[in-house]
């Protein structure tokens, strides 16, 4: 089953690779990339944030790379000799870990939450000043997918569509968290668990419908490395958020420990607590430690627990589900971390400079979302008129890369698309997407800055 999961195969061929030579050939591609340094001027929790021993994006993502690694050793270590390639396994794992934040905007989830925002009050005034047209039935359709934005689904954009790093089909489809497309006006229960959620944007589904026919996943389930990444997540971000939180004053290590203890005053959490806090090495470093180790143990033996369910990526649940001490120690350090630190008025107040900016970068650029698709071509042909004189001005901020991802999309017409003007506004609004998520914390500020004139 692995062989046909793991494979060298790519959407672009690429000389004769075996499978470890194709994994390691990932690894480089993706080290290499932009979006993957970008992520140092993406803060963890606290935007904006100069403080050096504070988390970024970036060292958060080479946490999560080496938890995973841990995780998959044991995995394979369980695993019946010879079923898979273990550095080729280990390689797509890592890669995916140190990708798995790639997509996020600035500002994190937070930054999901304001462009959502933003585009549910203007997608549908922009749409009638571009296209002066009733919509057609397919736009409802449209407007969610574009309206939702999810730092998940451009990931995959991102290394595939965007960069065109043209990775093995394994290592883009363990990027997918949330293969799944939930439909318009259905519930979803916390039953269906990453089931509910939506990973792959209308624009990137030919791409993960071919990975699935590739790969021998069926419709809507998980590459069942994904499984490995989302444990090696949950694991790094818990620990370190508080961690950081403590580290930032935002909280003293007294409020933690009482609200942990209160918490859970099971012996699990008392002994993890106390040896912790009796260790030479300080709290946080032997408390990671020891909870890191329970964790990493839980997944492996959940993944191999649960091996055909995974194999066939449809186990609806996360690795670490479930009532074992260390993953309801885990819970509890999640809505601690709401509770105690998110909410606290000095990130809301970071959170709100944040939304500011973003919302007022968007804004700045919509006049481009506005223009007629012939005046909105005419910049694209380097031909605006002096009525376009500033759109023209932020056209030309706009990424080489991005361009021409647009321009590939509305080359010929896409027989998804009911109607082609509506192709073509799609890519337009994908574009600026695109260009805006990709911004750092801080470029995203300057950029306010001086289209605020301030």
């Amino acid at each position: 089953m692995y062989s046909r999961l793991i494979t060298p195969a790519r959407i672009h061929p690429w000389g004769d690779e075996d499978l470890l030579e194709a994994t390691e050939q990932d690894r480089a591609r993706i080290v290499q990339a932009a979006p993957v340094r970008r992520l140092q001027q993406k803060t963890q929790v606290f935007p904006l944030d100069v403080k050096a021993s504070v988390r970024s994006r970036l060292t958060h993502s080479l946490e999560v790379q080496e938890t995973g690694r841990q995780i998959s050793r044991r995995i394979l270590a369980a695993l019946p000799p010879g079923e898979v390639c273990e550095g080729a396994f280990i390689n797509l794992v890592e890669m995916s870990c140190l990708l798995h934040d790639v997509g996020n905007p600035p500002f994190g989830h937070f930054g999901e939450q304001v462009m959502s925002q933003w585009l549910g009050d203007m997608l549908d005034p922009l749409y009638q000043q571009a296209l002066a047209q009733p919509p057609s039935p397919q736009w409802a359709e449209l407007r969610q997918d574009l309206q939702l934005f999810d730092g998940n689904a451009q990931s995959l954009r991102l290394v595939h569509s965007l960069h065109e790093l043209n990775l093995t089909l394994g290592q883009l489809a363990a990027l997918c968290k949330y293969p799944q497309q939930p439909q318009p006006g259905v519930s979803y229960g916390q039953h269906h668990g990453w089931s509910s959620k939506r990973g792959i944007f209308f624009s990137e589904q030919p791409l993960y419908r071919a990975l699935g026919q590739s790969l021998g996943l069926a419709p809507g389930c998980r590459h069942p490395l994904v499984y490995i990444m989302e444990a090696a997540d949950d694991i790094s971000y818990c620990i370190a958020d508080l961690e950081d939180a403590v580290d930032r004053r935002i909280l003293t290590l007294g409020e933690l420990l009482a609200a942990l203890r209160g918490a859970d005053q099971s012996d699990y959490m008392s002994t993890l607590l106390d040896d912790a806090l009796a260790s030479s090495r300080g709290f946080f470093p032997h408390f990671r430690q020891l909870l890191t180790r329970d964790l990493v143990a839980l997944a492996a033996q959940s993944y191999v627990s649960e091996h055909g369910a995974i194999l066939q990526g449809s186990y609806p649940q996360a690795l670490l589900h479930g009532q074992a001490p260390a993953a309801r120690v885990l819970d509890i350090l999640k809505r601690v971390a709401r509770e105690l630190v998110f909410l606290r008025p000095e990130v809301e107040a970071l959170e709100l400079e944040g939304y500011a900016a973003l919302r007022g970068v968007l804004s700045s650029y919509a006049c481009l979302l506005a223009l007629p698709a012939p005046q909105f071509a005419r910049l694209l042909a380097g031909e605006g008129s002096q009525a376009l004189f500033f759109a023209r001005r932020l056209y030309h901020r706009l990424s080489a890369r991005h361009l021409k991802a647009y321009r590939l999309a509305i080359a010929t017409p896409d027989p998804r698309f009911a109607c082609q003007h509506e192709q073509e506004w799609y890519y337009r609004v994908r574009l600026l997407l695109d260009y805006v998520s990709g911004m750092t914390d801080t470029y995203v500020l300057e950029e306010y800055r001086l289209l605020s004139g301030i």
